[in-house]
């Protein structure tokens, strides 16, 4: 059933009076507008964000429609659809009539805390108070240099990028959404510089305030050569973002089968699956000895022992796993001394 759009006409006559009165000048709003549509149909999203987020907070239609749209896509941004009812919003109120549509369209799933959210933000929005004649502040030399740095990882120039990295830069800056430049070559599927700036150093595993990591963005983009190459270099396979989905949940939910296998297969060396056999032992999950290798019996046991702390039950002897076996035995010291005087010494686990 198509959700009813909420009633936003109250607002259409104070937006028009506060874009009139509030001495908005419409030639630097339109401005904007041409140099990010000139940015956009160069495919340099970012940019073409930055110029008609400006214009759109005060008041230019079109930009209003085109931020609405990058917001609605991710492109330049992170995705919002609720960001992006917004300018849809304050676009079609100023006579847009594909906004309007577009709008309809948008909100036709959003549920009862969306929309009500949707509606606070229309309510609150008023446009940027800027005077007619006001010059635009120039960019700094070193902000000059931070939007080169993050265009060319989007548009994965490589050249820019190793003359940055010898000249100095911090491969880990952050722009305003919190991603790197190895999250945006990652996600644009540049492998080419996502390969060119973890060999200059840059972390693997820093995330966003979404707790997206390179490798996500690289699973998301369905770039198995690079997900190969991040995860051989040590990028953390069972890293969750802040609503626990990792790069493997990730790849499978964007119809990435190849990369989901992948991850599927990954599993600790031998000695260390030795480990974890011989905690799950003192633990009282696995029964017989450790001998390092995987099978149904270890997979079963690993699945119990995850369900009970709390952790998805995959089955894999993985990092997390090990870990959580080691402090599951260091809270208990009498399986502590149990394991201490018990080696396990190596006879296979029958069955496995």
């Amino acid at each position: 059933m198509r959700k009813p759009i909420f009633d936003l006409l109250p607002f259409v006559g104070m937006l028009i009076l506060t874009i009139i009165l509030g001495g908005i000048n419409p030639r630097v709003a339109y401005a904007d507008f041409a140099e990010g549509k000139k940015a956009f149909d160069a495919e340099d999203y970012s940019t073409a964000f930055r110029y008609w987020h400006t214009s759109a907070d005060r008041g230019e239609a079109k930009s209003q429609l085109e931020l609405a749209r990058l917001y609605r896509d991710g492109k330049g941004t992170n995705e919002d659809k609720v960001v992006a009812s917004l300018y849809f919003t304050l676009a079609a109120q100023q006579q847009i009539k594909i906004a309007a549509k577009e709008q309809q369209n948008l909100v036709e799933n959003f549920s009862k805390e969306e929309l009500a959210l949707a509606q606070k933000l229309v309510a609150s929005w008023e446009p940027i108070d800027v005077k007619p004649g006001a010059e635009k502040t120039e960019l700094t030399a070193q902000e000059k240099k931070t939007l080169r740095w993050f265009k060319a990882a989007e548009k994965g120039t490589v050249k820019t990028i190793k003359e940055m990295i010898a000249g100095g830069f911090d491969l880990n800056k952050k722009d305003k959404d919190g991603w790197t430049a190895l999250m945006l070559a990652a996600l644009n599927n540049h492998k080419v510089t996502s390969k060119t700036l973890i060999e200059a150093g840059a972390e693997l595993n820093v995330a966003d305030p979404l707790g997206m990591t390179a490798l996500m963005a690289a699973s998301v983009a369905g770039n198995r050569s690079l997900v190969e190459f991040m995860v051989k270099s040590g990028a953390n396979i069972e890293q969750e973002d802040t609503v626990g989905e990792t790069a493997e949940y990730m790849a499978e939910q964007a119809g990435h089968v190849t990369i989901a296998r992948f991850f599927s297969t990954l599993e600790l060396p031998e000695d260390q699956i030795k480990e974890a056999q011989q905690l799950l032992i003192a633990l009282g999950y696995l029964e017989g000895s450790a001998d390092g290798k995987t099978g149904p019996k270890t997979s079963e046991a690993v699945k119990k022992f995850q369900k009970d702390s709390g952790h998805k039950q995959t089955g894999l002897v993985r990092r997390l796993l090990l870990e959580t076996l080691e402090d599951k035995i260091s809270n208990e010291p009498a399986l502590q001394a149990d394991k201490t005087e018990n080696p396990f010494e190596a006879a296979s686990i029958a069955a496995e």
